[in-house]
């Protein structure tokens, strides 16, 4: 009979522990999401990727879908915002290279797509380069080299802040352009919601 008893008291004190916890609003803390190896070799495809499912997801009408946050394209990067979309993404280059560094997002500075060139084709002629959106601010993570071949590839390791489309913020780090096996063209970040 006391061990019943001790048993419902030890449950009552969970479950008001539990009550409590809710009724403060506590909400669990968004971790740190690594992405590795995004295939973004095309030259004529872009691939988009959503924040919020931490995957690619298929897009048949870029400027017109909110299901998408950040697309890639080799070196080039756009967001569901300005020129490239009816979303409300636009992106901050923060200056920093340390992930600590930033702890929440700065409240001015972004930038949306704007229309640039963009490379579409590369041959033993030279390149071929079209008008597209995309970001200026985030196509600063890579710069290529394509003075002498091979292409040498440059990362910047900056740390930027990127408004989705629904209008949450993301921190990012684009770390490597290479695959497994040391294949240009793929992308791997790190990002973290703010």
């Amino acid at each position: 009979m006391l061990t019943r008893a001790l048993l419902l008291m030890f449950a009552s004190v969970a479950l008001l522990s539990a009550c409590t916890k809710d009724d403060e609003g506590e909400k669990p803390i968004e971790g740190v999401k690594d992405i590795q190896f995004i295939n973004a070799r095309s030259y004529t495809d872009w691939v988009y990727f959503s924040f919020s499912k931490g995957e690619t997801v298929e897009i048949n009408d870029f400027q017109n879908s909110l299901e998408w946050d950040i697309a890639f394209h080799r070196g080039d990067i756009r967001t569901n915002g300005g020129a490239s979309g009816i979303g409300q993404a636009e992106a901050l280059n923060t200056q920093q290279k340390s992930w600590d560094a930033i702890t929440e997002a700065p409240l001015s500075g972004y930038k949306k797509d704007e229309i640039g060139m963009i490379t579409i084709e590369f041959t033993g002629e030279g390149i071929v380069e079209e008008e597209q959106p995309y970001s200026q601010v985030l196509s600063t993570w890579l710069e290529i080299d394509t003075s002498n071949p091979p292409p040498r590839y440059v990362l910047s390791n900056w740390i930027y802040v990127v408004k989705t489309a629904e209008g949450s913020y993301v921190k990012i780090q684009l770390y490597d352009n290479k695959n497994e096996k040391d294949e240009a063209g793929y992308v791997s970040f790190t990002y973290q919601y703010l």
